[in-house]
């Protein structure tokens, strides 16, 4: 194996909802992994939590010291359904991406809206008012507060169609 293969990482197809056990199975073996993870904002049950999730869930990378040696150890490891590979070809990952990938671990998202915060309406017959979110309402949704026609009027409208102030 020539200095240049001791930086290539390759990728590793497990099995569903079973990352972590094959993280940890991987590593036990002595093999460099890395599972690049996003905290992003959900709402469950109506309150927006922070979720740490894979970024490529169902995937690993895995730095081994000689892919056609250790080809069958990485297969036949618990949580790992195999090695990605595009017929007999399998893809190699360069150090470099990995590196970026590392900076971009730990995501989170900023834009996520919280109840009171102020929204302008981008659509529909209330277009230019402003209204002030009351309650989130899924993913992609929320119930607003707004006045008109000198009353405050509760009104669901999706993401899509508020400005963030």
């Amino acid at each position: 194996m020539n200095e240049l293969e001791s930086d290539v990482w390759y990728i590793v197809r497990t099995k569903p909802k079973q990352e972590e056990r094959a993280i940890l199975n991987l590593e036990n073996q002595g093999f460099g992994v890395f599972a690049p993870e996003l905290t992003v904002k959900k709402v469950r049950r109506g309150v927006r939590t922070s979720v740490v999730e894979p970024m490529f869930p169902g995937y690993v990378f895995v730095k081994p010291d000689d892919i056609i040696e250790q080809f069958y150890k990485l297969r036949s490891t618990y949580g790992v359904a195999g090695v990605l590979r595009f017929g007999d070809n399998i893809p190699k990952v360069p150090q470099s991406w990995i590196d970026q990938m590392r900076g971009v671990d730990q995501l989170t998202d900023e834009q996520a809206p919280q109840i009171g915060d102020t929204v302008e309406i981008q659509q529909g017959p209330f277009r230019g008012f402003l209204a002030k979110i009351v309650k989130l309402d899924g993913e992609s949704r929320c119930f607003v507060m707004l006045e008109w026609m000198q009353k405050k009027v509760k009104a669901n409208f999706s993401y899509k169609e508020l400005q963030f102030q």
